[in-house]
């Protein structure tokens, strides 16, 4: 009602407006007047809100329909149903509408919800067809379907890669998440993780963004290589702890359960012994359930040198901090300008960005482990989000 009281108020410019202009009866239509028929020169515009409140203003003060019809360039009747709507309603806004009707009913609503559900794979042209093809035939655009499927939190997402978990699986990982959840942080400072983990001289894993103008996406640099089998890959073993990153070590040919036994005796045990004589802790050591890891000469090196070894369960690499670690290189590998020429240079490669990582990121991982087991323990021994 303000904005009508304001174009009141300026209705006397208006009127001084008025005297100088020279209005002509029926100037928007043409024709031959005998014959009853009448054609429209031009589409008239739709008035904004204000001008609305103005067509009521001028109306109040006395104008014709026509006449606030001339002056705002729109078209009598127009200005009429303005005028009878600010008289019901009180207002010139528009009012809510109802909109184009739902292609689909609450019941079928209900059906691709549940059907989504049971069949979490089935993808929205797959429920479009289902519709079409079922008793009540109805056509189903896969756009509406998407949006029923929005309306309840089910939206299409790229699934996650985990290990296939069984249910001893989950058993077994969920009495380890409630064996170790009450070790504190300080407990897993003194863990020394350990893995294996598999580089490729041309990665295809990931997408790769450029930048390009149109006609360039062929370019060198706007491509992403690949090659067959990844041009050849590299086996690498590692280790870290609160304190830092062990050396990496690169595994030549197959690995079995001597080079496995070779590795711990050469490798992780002069960096575990470091770390016993600088820190003055007896670290734990952790490596995952691997055949090559579990043999007996394996273990028994590990008990003749009386190694305590972390209780690890089967298929868990996300409970694994280093995991972490090696997705991290490979990532900044992935990005890197500079691509390696050979298996050797990629093996130089991998040390650089390993040993790039911070302390800081280690130490952080390392202090992740009560929320793993707690995540673990709250999945009831399924995949976790780490």
């Amino acid at each position: 009602m303000d904005i009508i009281r304001l174009y009141i108020r300026t209705i006397q410019d208006f009127e001084n407006d008025k005297k100088s202009q020279k209005y002509v009866k029926n100037q928007f239509f043409v024709g031959d007047q005998s014959m009853g028929r009448r054609r429209k020169l031009k589409n008239y515009r739709r008035l904004e809100e204000g001008e609305r409140g103005q067509a009521v203003g001028l109306r109040k003060a006395g104008w014709t329909y026509q006449e606030i019809a001339n002056e705002l360039d729109c078209s009598d009747r127009g200005v009429s149903k303005i005028v009878k709507k600010e008289r019901v309603t009180g207002s010139v806004k528009d009012l809510p509408r109802s909109g184009r009707p739902r292609t689909t009913t609450a019941r079928e609503d209900r059906g691709l919800k549940i059907a989504s559900l049971q069949n979490r794979r089935l993808t929205a042209v797959d429920h479009a067809r289902s519709l079409r093809l079922s008793s009540i035939k109805k056509k189903v655009s896969v756009s509406t379907v998407k949006r029923r499927l929005k309306e309840v939190d089910l939206n299409g997402r790229v699934a996650r890669k985990k290990p296939l978990l069984t249910k001893t699986h989950k058993r077994k990982r969920l009495e380890w998440g409630r064996k170790y959840k009450k070790w504190t942080k300080s407990d897993w400072e003194k863990v020394l993780f350990s893995d294996e983990s598999p580089f490729t001289l041309f990665p295809s894993s990931g997408k790769l963004y450029v930048r390009r103008r149109v006609g360039e996406e062929f370019l060198d640099e706007c491509i992403s290589p690949t090659v067959k089998f990844g041009g050849g890959k590299i086996q690498v073993w590692g280790c870290f702890s609160y304190c830092g990153a062990g050396t990496l070590y690169r595994i030549e040919g197959k690995m079995n359960a001597e080079k496995y036994r070779s590795i711990l005796k050469h490798r992780m045990a002069p960096h575990h012994k470091e770390l016993k004589e600088t820190k003055g802790v007896d670290f734990i050591f952790q490596h995952d359930n691997d055949p090559k890891h579990t043999s007996k000469k394996a273990m028994n090196y590990l008990a003749n040198q009386n190694y305590n070894v972390l209780e690890w369960p089967s298929q868990s690499p996300d409970l694994n901090p280093i995991e972490n670690l090696w997705k991290q290189v490979k990532q900044a590998i992935y990005y890197r300008v500079d691509r390696a020429s050979s298996l050797d240079n990629l093996f130089e490669i991998v040390k650089e960005e390993w040993e790039k990582i911070p302390v800081a990121n280690m130490q952080k991982l390392v202090h992740s482990m009560p929320n793993r087991c707690k995540e673990v323990i709250k999945k009831m021994g399924g995949a976790t989000k780490y």
